[in-house]
């Protein structure tokens, strides 16, 4: 009797060793496929601001008619403006305190960049005229090429 015994725990333990090692290879699966996943949404989350940023500046230059320049503010630094057909108003994108922002007002007027809209966390913005039709902008998140217009003309 005690043999049957101990071929009955035997056999126990071994199936309780069997199913520790899959319950650990599980556990160690859903460990490192967490981990694999949070990495691709990451991934996936930044190619997805780059392109909305750029996206953005494109869209924002395309307007309507409106006249696309650039400026270096005392104040921001370099400065995008698309200005409203023959208003004198228009959107000005610059760069504070560590995003890209933009705010609507008098092309040449006073700057309120605390007032104005956050676009994006941002440490770059660099407006770069390439040749007499294009601008180059580069942010963090890559380089814009924008064609510069005059009330909707290209130059």
């Amino acid at each position: 009797m005690k043999m049957r015994k101990s071929r009955n725990s035997l056999s126990e333990l071994s199936i309780i060793g069997i199913t520790a090692f899959f319950l650990g290879c599980f556990f160690l699966l859903i460990v490192f496929g967490t981990g694999i996943y949070s990495d691709i949404v990451a991934s996936q989350n930044d190619s997805s601001f780059e392109r909305s940023l750029s996206s953005y500046l494109l869209t924002v230059s395309k307007m309507g008619e409106s006249k696309v320049s650039y400026k270096n503010d005392s104040e921001v630094g370099e400065m995008l403006l698309i200005e409203d057909e023959d208003t004198g108003y228009g959107n000005r994108i610059y760069l504070y305190d560590g995003y890209l922002v933009e705010d609507y007002g008098q092309i040449d007027g006073k700057l309120f960049p605390k007032n104005a809209i956050r676009i994006a966390l941002n440490n770059t913005f660099k407006i770069e005229k390439i040749s007499p039709k294009l601008l180059k902008i580069t942010t963090d998140c890559g380089d814009v090429f924008i064609g510069i217009k005059n009330n909707g003309e290209d130059q």
